[in-house]
């Protein structure tokens, strides 16, 4: 029988870690005797070690989660977002705040300064409160 697969990345990585940290608990549960504690602890160690080394949890398969697709699109180390505007043209989020440092009134087309009261007009600009 052949499993998909619908575990990787960095879950997995997280799966494996708390299978070790699992299996210690339970090591040291039984030693103490507390039988119960170890066998929970045991069986968790085993669920997460399962999960992690077949890349398959039955869990994500009945919510129907997939974590092993589209790793590499998502870890990237770009902190840029892309921005949509009304005209449908997009632009990275830093790019447009280097170049819209400065926000003008669309009526009078004079500087808004920082903390000055503006809204949008009926057409969706931003103006001056003064200026609508």
């Amino acid at each position: 029988m052949d499993v998909p697969e619908n575990v990787g990345g960095r879950d997995r990585l997280a799966r494996a870690a708390l299978a070790v940290v699992l299996t210690i608990a339970a090591i040291r549960s039984f030693r103490n005797g507390k039988r119960v504690r170890g066998l929970l602890a045991g069986a968790g160690a085993l669920v997460f070690g399962f999960n992690a080394s077949t890349k398959y949890c039955g869990v994500n398969d009945a919510l129907d989660v997939d974590t092993s697709v589209g790793v590499a699109e998502d870890e990237s180390d770009d902190d840029t977002a892309v921005v949509s505007t009304d005209d449908e043209t997009t632009e990275s989020a830093t790019e447009s705040a280097t170049a819209g440092a400065s926000l003008t009134c669309a009526a009078c087309g004079e500087p808004i300064v920082v903390g000055e009261s503006r809204s949008p007009n009926e057409d969706g600009k931003t103006v001056h409160d003064a200026c609508k």
